[in-house]
C-alpha cells in the first residue's frame, strides 16, 4: 500500500457505505495520496482540487474522467465531459443554443406538476420507497420532458441508464448487462434523431439537431454522446443528491424541522447537501506535465482524481464540515465541478431539488428510514441509494 497504512479504493463497497473518515485520514496524512495497485494519484482538500479543476491545461479531461474508463480512446473525446478546449469549448457553445437558462427556467411549473403527480399518488400510504416511486422518476420525466422522450420509453430509457453506471463488486468496468445497455440506448437515441429529421418538434432533440455556430452544427454522434450523458449522469444525480437529502435530513431532524418551517432555506439547503454527501464524488484528469505537491512527485502521464467528495468535508476551507447545517453560509463549493467543466446542468438539477424538497414537505414534516429500508447503488464516482424506504404513518 505504498507509505500509507490505508488503500483509498474507489470501487470498495465497504469505503462507499462511509468514505468520509478515510477521506479526512488522506487530507491529513496524504493530501497527493497514490494507489500503486490501481495506478491514480488522489487529491482531497479544497484548494488543490480547485486549483486542479481551472487548470485545464495541467489536467487534462481528454482522456476520460471516470478511472476505469481512463485511457480508453472508444470512450475517451465520445462526451464533453471527456473533452479539452478547444474542442469543449465549441461543444458547449453548440449545446448551449437549446440549454439555455430561460429554457431551463421555463420548466419550473412541469417540474412542481411531475413532482405533484408523483407525490400525491403516495399519500396516504404508510411507507413507499422514496427512490423507486420518486426521486428516480422525476429527473428522468423532466429530462423526458426536455428531449421529448415519449412517456412510454422512460422506464426503458431509465432502467438502461442505470445499468450503465452500475458496477458489480471486484470489477470496475460495466458489467456485460451495462454494455448491452448502452447499445440499447445508443440505438434509441438515433432513431429519435431519424424521427425529428423527418419530423422537427418543439424539443431540445431538435433544437439540438438544428443549433449552429458560424455554420457549424453537432455531427450524429455528438449529439448521441450529449443525449446518452443527460440521461446517465444527468439523471443518476439528481436522483441521489434527493435521496442523500432525504436519508440525512432523517439523520439530522432538526435541520429537517428548518426546512418544514422555513421553506425559504431549501435553496441553500440544496447547496449544503452537495458539499456534505455529493452524487459525484470524484472527477478523474490526466496530468500533462510533471509536478511536486505536498512533497510528492507526480508523474506526467499520470492519472489523478479530483475527489470533490472529501473537499467538501475539509476543514481548512468549512468549519465543523462533519455537522450538516442548511443555513450554512457556503461561498461556493465543487459538487457540481468547477471552472470550464462546471455541470452545465447544474441550474436545472437545483430547480428540480428545490422543487422535490417543497412539495415533498409540504406533506411528510416527519418520517423514519428503517435500518432495512436501505440498498445503496454501486459505481466508481456516483455514491447514493438504489432504493430509501421511508416510513410516515
Amino acid at each position: 500500500m505504498g507509505e500509507t497504512e490505508f488503500e483509498y479504493d474507489p470501487y470498495s463497497y465497504e469505503i462507499d457505505l462511509d468514505p468520509y473518515p478515510l477521506y479526512r485520514r488522506m487530507r491529513d496524512e496524504a493530501p497527493a495520496y497514490y494507489n500503486p495497485r490501481l495506478d491514480f494519484w488522489a487529491l482531497t482538500r479544497f484548494q488543490d482540487c480547485h486549483d486542479a479543476f481551472l487548470d485545464w491545461q495541467g489536467y487534462s479531461s481528454a482522456q476520460g474522467t471516470v478511472l476505469e474508463l481512463m485511457g480508453d480512446m472508444d470512450f475517451a473525446g465520445s462526451l464533453i465531459i471527456f473533452m479539452d478546449p478547444p474542442k469543449q469549448t465549441r461543444y458547449r457553445n453548440l449545446v448551449s443554443k437549446a440549454f439555455t437558462p430561460a429554457r431551463m427556467r421555463a420548466l419550473q411549473p412541469r417540474i412542481r406538476e411531475l413532482a405533484i403527480e408523483h407525490l400525491d399518488r403516495l399519500v396516504g400510504l404508510p411507507r413507499f420507497d422514496v427512490v423507486r416511486e420518486f426521486t428516480a422518476k422525476l429527473p428522468m420525466d423532466v429530462i423526458s420532458t426536455l428531449l421529448g422522450i415519449p412517456k412510454q420509453d422512460r422506464d426503458s430509457v431509465r432502467g438502461w441508464s442505470n445499468d450503465i453506471l452500475h458496477r458489480d463488486a471486484g470489477n470496475p468496468l460495466p458489467t456485460k448487462r451495462g454494455f448491452e445497455s448502452m447499445a440499447m440506448l445508443q440505438t434509441y437515441f438515433k432513431e429519435q434523431i431519424a424521427e425529428r429529421r423527418r419530423q422537427p418538434k418543439d424539443d431540445v432533440m431538435t433544437l439540438l439537431i438544428e443549433a449552429e455556430v458560424d455554420g457549424d452544427k453537432l455531427a450524429e454522434n455528438e449529439i448521441i454522446g450529449f443525449f446518452n450523458l443527460l440521461a446517465t449522469a444527468g439523471n443518476e444525480t439528481v436522483t441521489k443528491l434527493l435521496a442523500s437529502a432525504y436519508y440525512w435530513l432523517n439523520r439530522f431532524p432538526e435541520q429537517r424541522r428548518i426546512l418544514v418551517e422555513e421553506p425559504a432555506v431549501i435553496p441553500n439547503a440544496v447547496e449544503e447537501f452537495l458539499r456534505f454527501d455529493p452524487p459525484s464524488q470524484y472527477q478523474g484528469r490526466t496530468l500533462m506535465r510533471d509536478l511536486e505537491l505536498h512533497g510528492k512527485a507526480l508523474p506526467k502521464g499520470a492519472k489523478v482524481m479530483l475527489v470533490n467528495g472529501a473537499s467538501g468535508r475539509d476543514e481548512r476551507r468549512f468549519p465543523d464540515p462533519d455537522r450538516l447545517d442548511v443555513r450554512r453560509e457556503i461561498e461556493f463549493h465543487l459538487g457540481f465541478g468547477y471552472g470550464r467543466h462546471v455541470c452545465l446542468g447544474a441550474f436545472l438539477a437545483r430547480m428540480e431539488s428545490r422543487v422535490a424538497l417543497e412539495e415533498f414537505f409540504r406533506r411528510w414534516p416527519t418520517y423514519e428510514v428503517p435500518e432495512d429500508g436501505i440498498e445503496r447503488m454501486h459505481s466508481s464516482n456516483v455514491r447514493g441509494f438504489a432504493g430509501l424506504v421511508l416510513e410516515v404513518g
